[in-house]
């Protein structure tokens, strides 16, 4: 009795599982779905940053066309050629970290720019970047100094109640991590490692799901399709390389061979036939066509990949004769929000104002800044659009409508605006000495190229 009572909530609860999944296609069961095999992970588990899928994403960027421009294609507009830099209320301050940045790469080859081009690539490609905040005390002015290493420097072996694949955690927060004191490869027998607090190490990664302990490279999604990808252009090359070898066979009615019977090696060169004997025939080769779906096909998944790494399909593949203005332009609007994500909610709190904290409290222990270094604005580049004019009109119409400052505007060139007006106030200064008039001067010339009536008559116009 109890058996069969048993058997019946089974099959109820079985019934009530089934009902319940098919409200949801993607939950639901068949054929269709019969090879779509997932398993339930906790963000947590170390599934999150497998060796193997960083080694073949790193495999990509170093061999793969297409995987170097996606990386590429990132990092130049979230960081650019200027980076995203601090804007201080104070000139002093801003001199004084503008001096720092010159030269604050642990290893002595890079400054801010290249230091942060380094480790955004860095956590596109293998998940997440350890930046070691160390002091040299040999260096003159402020003496922090930062190390980028990549995820290899973390000793996954070091696990204990507090610690997981070399993190160790206070709660759920990181409190410090296990980082091998060489690159492991350069370190025989046995790798060490040492523990470096969270206080002076910072790890740099995009968190897929909340409570995740490590990151994932960005090539993730597209790894498979840019491996497969490459394999179908490499054998269409060889199938054209194949196709380039357009061949004639002398076939005699002996089945001797005519060419090796002169005592010669046969060869093969364009445009030659021999003549042939009397009896003898030519047959000729079929070479392998791509095919008409070839182009088709790469673009689709040229697309695929693009979509994968959140980059426009034209910036990837550089195809650009389906582009109109407007599609042009609004791929690029929301390629830049994308990049602005990065920027401001990824790059500026984990490493930018961490970095600054530290930088701060050096400098004013050491008497270079005020104890305050005051509000700070970070000023990242921003994605130009495809008309500049139109660009700069609107430009001027949020400086004119009260909606953004000159200072914000020019500072996302990368450009101080002090330095700007400096050198504006000395072209102008040099062009009255002289008894110049340009276009370009709004105090002599209108829009238009006419006299200014503010701006006077005189001078000679160039």
């Amino acid at each position: 009795m109890l058996t069969r009572i048993s058997n019946s909530i089974r099959q109820a609860v079985i019934s009530l599982f089934l009902r319940n999944a098919a409200l949801f296609d993607g939950a639901g069961g068949g054929n269709r779905l019969a090879r779509w095999f997932a398993i339930p992970a906790s963000p947590g588990t170390h599934y999150d940053n497998p060796v193997q899928l960083r080694a073949r994403a790193e495999g990509e960027f170093r061999n793969n066309p297409f995987g170097r421009k996606a990386v590429n294609a990132i990092v130049d507009a979230v960081w650019g050629g200027n980076g995203i830099n601090p804007m201080f209320a104070h000139k002093e301050t801003q001199s004084a970290w503008e001096e720092w940045a010159k030269d604050c790469d642990g290893a002595g080859r890079l400054d801010w720019t290249g230091l942060g081009a380094q480790i955004l690539q860095t956590i596109i490609v293998s998940g997440e970047a350890f930046v070691l905040l160390t002091l040299d005390p040999s260096v003159d002015g402020i003496p922090l100094r930062l190390l980028v290493l990549g995820p290899e420097y973390l000793d996954l072996a070091r696990v204990d109640k507090d610690t997981f694949a070399g993190i160790r955690y206070n709660g759920i927060r990181e409190e410090g991590y296990w980082l091998y004191q060489r690159h492991p490869a350069f370190m025989n027998p046995i790798p060490v490692s040492m523990f470096v607090s969270s206080q002076d190490c910072l790890r740099l990664a995009k968190d897929i799901a909340p409570g995740a302990q490590r990151g994932q490279s960005w090539l993730a999604p597209a790894l498979l399709p840019l491996r497969e990808l490459n394999e179908y252009l490499e054998s269409a090359l060889v199938k054209s390389k194949v196709a380039a070898l357009y061949a004639g066979f002398i076939r005699t009615a002996d089945g001797s061979n005519p060419i090796l019977n002169a005592k010669g090696e046969p060869t093969l060169e364009p445009g030659s036939m021999t003549r042939l004997q009397p009896g003898e025939e030519v047959n000729f080769t079929v070479p392998p066509d791509v095919g008409a779906s070839f182009d088709p096909f790469v673009k689709a998944q040229l697309r695929r990949i693009a979509a994968g790494m959140g980059i426009p399909y034209e910036i990837l593949s550089g195809d650009l004769s389906a582009v109109t203005f407007a599609s042009g332009r609004s791929g690029l609007l929301e390629y830049r929000r994308a990049i602005e994500s990065i920027q401001h909610g990824l790059l500026v709190p984990q490493f930018c104002r961490k970095i600054m904290q530290r930088w701060a409290a050096l400098a004013a222990a050491l008497g270079v800044i005020p104890q305050s270094a005051g509000p700070v604005r970070w000023i990242g580049p921003s994605l130009e659009m495809l008309d500049a004019r139109h660009e700069t009109q609107a430009k001027i119409q949020l400086v004119r409508a009260g909606f953004s400052s000159r200072t914000e505007i020019v500072a996302s060139s990368g450009v101080r605006v002090e330095d700007i007006d400096v050198e504006i106030a000395s072209d102008n200064a040099r062009a009255d000495a002289a008894g110049l008039v340009f276009d370009s001067d709004p105090r002599k010339t209108t829009l238009q190229g006419l006299a200014s009536l503010q701006g006077g008559q005189g001078g000679q116009t160039a």
